[in-house]
């Protein structure tokens, strides 16, 4: 069984301050690598903060600007992979909520932009249109953000392109707790695909995030949960499992009767 050591970081960022909120990434990575983890998961917009907004052109980096180059500088430093959420300025005239996996070498794989934005997210940013699922000696990593995870068709997607594990950022707030609880594992357990969904916590205005940061096996057993406090914790996740094989969904779909889901 091909196991991987993830560490998944339910932290609190401080709205427009990225020296702090680095920091608060440095010392989780010199934690995650003192536990001998591989690849470490922080939350949506995790450099900035998430109410960002109005303040996007100074806030945002492209993934060589200056606070972007830092954590690639930390990866390669520490020799491990990062997954983190920033706001991407996407030189072409649009902003992202984008999750960059970094490996242990400091370069970047690949940048997903949110596909499906929430609520006022649709003021400020564009949504992103491209599938990312990314090759690593880890394995192949699928990437989806917040919102995402109330859509089974990305994971899905995911899935059938090759995924071998999905990742999850989040900036979950009260009163949603319950729904990404119950789609995260249910994405896991329908596509039998591991999950970890990494959500923050503290309040912005009238924002009060919820946490529940979960890591899921493929059959929807939930390996580690976060609950509702603030902390960065290891667990050992199985990327290839046996499964019941009675069930294989994605086997036993019936893809042809499906064209109603596209319209």
């Amino acid at each position: 069984m091909k196991e991987i050591n993830v560490f998944v970081a339910q932290l609190t960022p401080k709205l427009g301050d990225k020296q702090y909120n680095y920091e608060r990434i440095a010392e989780t990575v010199v934690k995650a690598r003192e536990e001998r983890a591989q690849i470490v998961i922080f939350p949506e917009l995790f450099l900035s903060g998430y109410s960002v907004g109005k303040n996007l052109s100074e806030m945002s980096e492209t993934i060589d600007g200056p606070y972007m180059t830092k954590v690639r500088n930390l990866c390669k430093q520490q020799g491990i992979y990062v997954v983190l959420g920033f706001p991407e300025d996407g030189q072409d005239g649009n902003y992202y909520i984008s999750s960059a996996l970094i490996d242990d070498q400091g370069k970047v794989l690949g940048v997903y932009r949110k596909m499906h934005l929430f609520d006022a997210e649709k003021n400020y940013f564009q949504p992103g249109s491209t599938f990312e699922v990314i090759e690593t000696p880890l394995g192949s990593i699928g990437l989806m953000i917040c919102f995402d995870v109330e859509f089974p068709e990305i994971a899905r997607a995911l899935k059938l392109l090759g995924a071998d594990l999905i990742v999850i950022i989040n900036a979950n707030m009260h009163p949603y707790e319950m729904h990404h609880h119950i789609f995260a594992r249910s994405r896991a357990m329908e596509n039998e695909i591991p999950v970890i969904i990494c959500n923050r916590l503290g309040k912005e205005g009238e924002l009060d995030f919820c946490g529940d940061s979960m890591v899921i096996d493929a059959a929807g057993k939930i390996l580690l949960a976060l609950k509702d406090k603030e902390q960065a914790q290891a667990v050992t996740l199985p990327v290839e499992q046996e499964l019941d094989s009675k069930m294989s969904y994605t086997t036993n779909r019936r893809s042809n009767l499906y064209g109603i889901l596209s319209k």
